[in-house]
């Protein structure tokens, strides 16, 4: 690396140091100080500002205002000596900097020295080339670190506003920690992205909502803790597939490729050919010793039939699976059944991030989205999806096949359906109804919690697991055998 860049470099280094510095001294200095005690918070923002410090120094980099003087200095750096008429493009190149700095150029002596019409002895012409490039070099170095200090200074601001706005959002919802059985760590997931304002209200909303209704939130407790019915279930019989041939290990019928083994019998002919050579021995012996000898792998088939069984390996009476949520937010909802519902979603799926828990949430009306939490937990992915409504028509057969399909996937096999909606629908087609209680027998649990003062029996009594109906009027909850 060049001298000129390597001092650029430790000058960028000490700037970008004294400014995280500054930072951080502001923070403590910060009525949201107390933050920087918390293990967790404290190393969310070292990342954050280590992630910052990373990003402001590649934007300073081959940026600033004075990079045609840095290439002509570079360019005089790598040259031992120069000629007159060299020198003097030099001198004027540095002038030209010189003026581009505010101040002012060579002193009367140095521009005398140079305008004589007499050459300068070669000596002088040397000394005076080494002493110009060590001046324009130290104050090419000065400019750039000034104006990179400059503009860390700017970017700081900026990012410690945007820090302040995390703090301070963590510390509204950290409030209703309590409300979710949950520590600051879930709050902190939503680093991943960025919560408005109007994200951090509408949590505030519903987690209110939460905490000034017992029921609701007695509610909330069953669906989470929810199991599958205590009654019998009818159990699908052995399903047993045609004759199929498989591989067999132990039968060496045939070659069916190469493996490093110690089996001599099976050793390929070039690795018993080191045996032949006296210097090569020790190496055979070697790769015998590490089971390193190339040989043949041989295999044989036979025929067996696989057998199905539904109530292999089936989920253990209280331990929790996947979670597939299934959110109306139809127009029938629109107003206290929606934000009651959405609160019952936003407990739930804090409880499957606290518990690592897979979860798929279905948002429907007579469209649906979704949003799969199970290769991540971010918090402020569940606040927007959470936010969003349809308000039109209600069709929960879509909803309903989508779960269904879910439960085909290995993730989401057995997992807990959850419905909340006000039913205000029709009836399942009874070839969906076939494929739910299928699912059922294998382990699959179905639950609904009607918002309003509604029964849905009209879906079929086999549908669900457990239905509990809350009276949005008194604030009760009823649960349907």
């Amino acid at each position: 690396m060049p001298k000129l860049k390597l001092q650029s470099a430790r000058k960028t280094q000490a700037a970008l140091t004294q400014v995280t510095d500054q930072l951080y001294e502001e923070l403590r200095q910060s009525s949201l100080k107390h933050w920087l005690d918390d293990e967790k918070v404290a190393k969310t923002l070292d990342e954050k500002v280590h992630a910052w410090a990373y990003q402001a120094k590649s934007s300073l980099d081959q940026q600033h205002p004075y990079l045609d003087a840095q290439i002509h200095l570079e360019n005089w750096l790598d040259k031992v000596s120069v000629s007159a008429a060299e020198f003097q493009l030099m001198n004027q190149q540095f002038q030209d900097f010189q003026l581009a700095l505010g101040t002012p150029a060579l002193g009367e002596l140095w521009q005398f020295q140079h305008n004589v019409a007499e050459p300068l002895p070669p000596k002088t012409l040397h000394l005076q080339f080494q002493l110009l490039k060590e001046k324009w070099q130290r104050k090419l170095t000065e400019a750039i670190a000034a104006w990179e200090f400059e503009q860390l200074a700017l970017q700081r601001d900026a990012f410690l506003d945007e820090i302040k706005d995390f703090l301070a959002a963590l510390q509204k919802m950290a409030k209703h920690k309590d409300a979710f059985g949950a520590d600051t760590g879930i709050f902190i997931d939503y680093s991943k992205g960025q919560l408005t304002e109007h994200d951090v209200q509408q949590f505030e909303e519903w987690s209110r909502y939460l905490a000034q209704d017992q029921e609701l939130m007695k509610l909330c407790k069953m669906m989470g803790s929810a199991v599958p019915s205590k009654y019998k279930r009818k159990r699908n019989s052995r399903i047993v597939q045609d004759a199929q041939q498989q591989p067999d290990q132990q039968a060496m019928e045939e070659i069916t490729g190469i493996r490093l083994a110690q089996d001599l019998n099976l050793a390929l002919p070039s690795e018993l050919a080191l045996l032949a050579d006296p210097d090569l021995q020790i190496l055979f012996d070697l790769k015998y010793l590490e089971s390193n000898i190339l040989g043949f792998h041989l295999q044989g088939e036979q025929t067996g039939r696989m057998i199905d069984d539904p109530r292999h390996a089936p989920r253990r009476r209280g331990e929790k699976g996947p979670m597939i949520l299934c959110l109306d937010t139809s127009g029938s909802m629109h107003g206290q059944p929606e934000l009651i519902a959405k609160a019952i979603s936003l407990y739930l799926g804090m409880q499957a991030m606290k518990a690592k828990r897979p979860m798929h949430i279905i948002n429907f009306s007579t469209n649906l989205t979704v949003l799969d939490l199970q290769r991540g937990y971010a918090l402020d992915e569940l606040i927007h999806f959470l936010s969003q409504s349809f308000h039109g028509g209600t069709d929960i057969v879509p909803a309903m096949q989508h779960a269904v399909d879910m439960l085909h996937q290995p993730n989401f096999a057995q997992a807990d359906v959850l419905v909340i909606s006000d039913f205000i629908m029709g009836a399942l087609p009874a070839e969906l109804m076939e494929q739910i209680e299928g699912h059922q027998q294998r382990g699959a649990g179905f639950y609904a919690a009607a918002i309003g003062n509604f029964r849905i029996a009209h879906l079929g009594d086999a549908l669900f697991d457990h239905q509990w109906i809350y009276q949005a009027a008194t604030g009760r909850v009823t649960q349907l055998n």
